[in-house]
């Protein structure tokens, strides 16, 4: 029997649990000062020279730790210990790991022999693609979030500098005045990055059909291989929690479970706190040997599953510089979004994510036989 035929059937339906416990992230009358403020034409500034200079370090140190993902995932932890009000970050952070994860899964022991170096190779670019435009839209924000911090006032009109959505001007400029919006923030940063990767990666026809389309892809989601996983300390332990990540290639679904995550991250004080002394503990190398040493291995003649480091299984990807495709056109579309669950229950991970390494190594073995006919 053919491959695709076999596993066809479980390439239908969805999975949702609807939560109707929801909290509102802003007052009517900040509701409608936004809205205003996004209905507005975007303001024409020309720089001055003290700002040029200013943009041009921007552009400079944005450019240096958008090497590759590990010098992401430190830029996003570095800024978050500095200013521990930018939510975000941290989240940034954490799910930054999980893609450099997925990027050296590429060359692990228990997934390479289901990938050809073709496959892995076009994987890896989809991936280190997602997570270089991410950073490249949002790290000069927080740069300049920073730099209004230290003029005290919104110099948020320099955006547009970096082809950042003007869907974002207002929001930062908000929260310079009342930091206590932290979840607006949050939230307004997760909707705009999903978008943005949305109309500059998702909708592009290559990966369309080369990774989101692909038979290897849809197996590993819908059979819940693709975890974000949060490692975090308590007591002596390194436990895990995380959700369990189905329909990426949906916007709405990939907005939700940011929210989801961000809910399960910051409103539990044992999974904050402990991810938190991870992260610091734990330099983000890329192998899965971080977090569950036991069961991983940096080392490829190691017993255990071999996870290599991401500089060990991929070479710096030079991005091609682009003009991003702007996003933001409708206000109805994203008003929906501007609400978080109330609670995200942290549950325990590692069995569902030791399962999941069974099952891939039993699918590493059947590969053969279906898929290669």
């Amino acid at each position: 029997m053919r491959g695709d035929l076999m596993f066809g059937k479980w390439f239908t339906g969805t999975i949702s649990k609807p939560n109707n416990d929801l909290v509102k992230l802003w007052t009517t009358t900040e509701e409608n000062q936004l809205k205003k403020e996004w209905t507005n034409s975007p303001f024409n500034h020309s720089p001055s020279l003290k700002e040029k200079d200013m943009l041009v370090k921007i552009r400079t140190k944005t450019a240096s730790l958008n090497r590759n993902n590990v010098t992401r995932t430190q830029a996003y932890l570095d800024f978050y210990l500095k200013h521990p009000e930018v939510h975000w970050s941290f989240l940034a952070h954490m799910v930054s790991r999980n893609g450099g994860w997925n990027m050296t899964d590429l060359k692990a022991s228990h997934i390479s022999t289901l990938l050809s170096y073709e496959k892995a190779s076009i994987l890896f670019r989809f991936l280190e693609k997602a997570n270089h435009l991410i950073f490249q839209d949002a790290y000069p924000q927080l740069l300049l979030y920073e730099e209004s911090k230290k003029a005290g006032r919104p110099l948020f009109y320099l955006l547009s500098e970096f082809h950042v959505s003007p869907f974002m001007i207002p929001i930062w400029t908000l929260f310079l005045n009342d930091n206590s919006k932290k979840e607006l923030l949050t939230v307004s940063l997760i909707i705009n990055e999903q978008n943005f990767i949305e109309s500059n990666l998702l909708q592009n026809a290559y990966f369309q059909q080369k990774v989101l389309s692909s038979l290897t892809y849809q197996l590993q989601e819908k059979l819940g291989f693709t975890l974000v996983l949060f490692p975090y300390r308590k007591a002596s332990k390194t436990l895990l929690t995380g959700l369990g990540v189905q329909q990426f290639s949906n916007l709405s679904n990939r907005i939700e479970i940011g929210k989801k995550l961000y809910v399960l991250l910051f409103k539990n004080a044992d999974v904050l706190q402990g991810a938190l002394g991870f992260s610091k503990e734990k330099s983000h190398t890329g192998s899965r040997e971080d977090y569950l040493p036991a069961v991983f291995s940096s080392k490829s003649d190691s017993s255990k599953i071999y996870s290599p480091t991401i500089d060990a299984a991929w070479a710096d990807f030079d991005h091609p510089s682009i003009v991003p495709v702007a996003w933001f056109h409708n206000i109805e579309e994203v008003l929906p979004f501007f609400h978080l669950p109330s609670t995200q229950e942290p549950a325990d991970m590692e069995k569902t994510h030791l399962y999941n390494l069974m099952k891939l190594t039993g699918i590493s073995e059947l590969h053969g036989v279906f898929f290669d006919k």
